[in-house]
């Protein structure tokens, strides 16, 4: 029979999920014999420069957010060169098991994991801290819905949004403006809280496929729930998933007003209405004038202003891969002038050493895998 593994005050049971930079065990205090989940670094990632700092912040961030819809954090520790953090333990599949298991959600269940979700985000965005990685994998489904990863959040700037310039998340859920300038806002949690309703509603993404290696986010308008959903809730899908993010609905708080609101458009409309409070920084993205749009005519899938990717003005590392055919051109992807690779962050060949280094690590098949992170444009991918 093994030993029984140790770490810290800590006996390790079984695992419970296994990423590319760490492994989830059950576990239980030695002593107290108080059941958690632990999160433990693998050894080769441990010893990576900065890794214990980062995998600390994490641990800090997520504390900090005390919600009953965040997953708590318990502890953190170092025993000899291993790294590990102290959850509680959360009896429940995650989201992505449940659709995968029993299909999707009908619209009250929705609205109201919808709404729990909202306000696990809201609370983390008064905190100043952004997600990042809302995706179906990172909910679990306990006696109430908890967001779990915070491994990838960013704490806002003071202004309340920055730009990192690195493309950080899972790419079927990133929003246009997380995707080509690295914005770090509360936009982009609703963004893919949008996209994780209208998942949980259809059972399919919004936007599933790379198209001649380009994000369809990128170009293409969200499809709609129609006669799925409530006209209420289709609304609200369409407003999170609007690509200029000034248009989309103003904090979480609106959001959960809404999903938990009688289900009417008026409704949806008086208490919700478009988002107008996205910060300088964001605007910096979203730029002038609405009525521009991503123009699709003729073929040309332009990145106008209006959307905030700035084509005319996106950092040398983006333009150098987005930006090759000449500007006036937008992003035409029939000519291939905006291709960003093959797999836009899934083993890109020839983007910038600063994108090779976080996107390298996830094989082309893994494609927009919303099952383990395995299309997770980051360092941490599948953490």
């Amino acid at each position: 029979m093994p030993a029984e593994r140790t770490i810290g005050n800590y006996v390790l049971g079984p695992i419970l999920g296994r990423g590319g930079m760490s492994e989830v065990y059950a576990a239980a205090h030695r002593f107290l014999g108080d059941p958690v989940a632990i999160k433990l670094l693998h050894a080769h990632v441990a010893r990576t420069p900065g890794a214990a700092a980062a995998f600390l912040a994490e641990a800090t961030r997520t504390r900090s957010i005390e919600h009953p819809n965040v997953v708590r954090v318990l502890d953190f520790g170092v025993d000899g060169d291993a790294c590990y953090l102290v959850m509680e333990r959360l009896a429940g599949e995650s989201l992505a098991a449940r659709l995968d298991r029993a299909g999707p959600l009908d619209e009250p269940a929705l609205r109201a994991l919808g709404a729990a979700l909202a306000d696990g985000l809201a609370a983390a965005h008064d905190r100043g801290i952004v997600h990042r990685d809302l995706k179906p994998a990172n909910v679990v489904l306990a006696a109430v819905p908890k967001i779990v990863d915070f491994g990838i959040a960013r704490e806002l700037a003071a202004a309340g949004a920055k730009t990192t310039g690195s493309r950080v998340g899972t790419l079927a859920y990133m929003a246009p403006e997380q995707l080509a300038g690295g914005l770090v806002a509360p936009c982009v949690d609703v963004w893919a809280l949008g996209v994780l309703l209208f998942e949980a509603c259809t059972g399919a993404l919004p936007f599933a496929e790379l198209r001649d290696g380009l994000a369809p986010q990128l170009v293409d308008a969200a499809p709609r729930l129609g006669a799925r959903a409530s006209a209420a809730l289709d609304a609200l899908v369409a407003a999170c998933l609007e690509r200029d993010p000034r248009r989309r609905p103003a904090s979480m708080r609106a959001i959960a007003a809404a999903l938990r609101a009688h289900p009417s458009a008026e409704r949806f409309t008086e208490d919700l209405g478009a988002t107008t409070q996205v910060t300088d920084e964001a605007g910096a993205h979203v730029g002038a004038p609405r009525s521009a749009g991503l123009d699709r005519g003729a073929g040309a899938a332009r990145v106008t202003e209006d959307l905030g990717l700035a084509a005319s003005r996106l950092a040398n590392e983006v333009d150098a891969h987005v930006g090759a055919a000449p500007r006036s051109e937008g992003l035409d992807r029939h000519a291939g002038a905006a291709r960003v690779t093959e797999d836009l962050g899934v083993a890109a060949s020839r983007m910038a050493n600063e994108v090779d280094a976080h996107v390298g690590a996830a094989p082309r098949s893994a494609g927009l895998d919303r099952g383990a992170g395995a299309a997770r444009v980051t360092e941490d991918l599948g953490l």
